[in-house]
């Protein structure tokens, strides 16, 4: 009897911690069925800073902040938004499947992702 409640009692911590970390984890991935999306920016950061979307799906990045933002590729030319300042929107319509990496040019640290399945 002794050994079931170590038993339990093990499981229970496991359960406990593995409930910490889900919670705790910032990396969070916004997942919605093709259409419109939007991603904010606001307080030099891209939010969510990751997306699944569909095939045709559009994306529209607004900008909140009080200082101007681009929606600039990594790679490729696929994104290339002027300076969006406070109030202003840039839109893009995935058509290929596939990961597009961007950031903003005068904020480097600024990131995200668009993954298109």
């Amino acid at each position: 009897m002794k050994k079931e409640w170590m038993i339990l009692g093990f499981v229970l911590i496991i359960v406990i911690f593995a409930g910490f970390y889900f919670f705790k984890n910032p990396n969070v991935v916004k997942e919605i069925p093709s259409g419109d999306y939007n991603i904010e920016i606001n307080n030099f950061a891209f939010a969510p800073q990751e997306l699944i979307v569909k095939v045709g799906s559009t994306v529209v990045w607004n900008n909140k902040d009080s200082v101007k933002h681009t929606v600039t590729s990594d790679s490729g030319t696929e994104l290339g938004s002027e300076l969006l300042g406070n109030g202003e929107s840039y839109s893009h319509t995935f058509n290929n499947v596939g990961t597009f990496e961007y950031h903003c040019t005068p904020h480097p640290s600024m990131t995200g992702k668009i993954i298109v399945e």
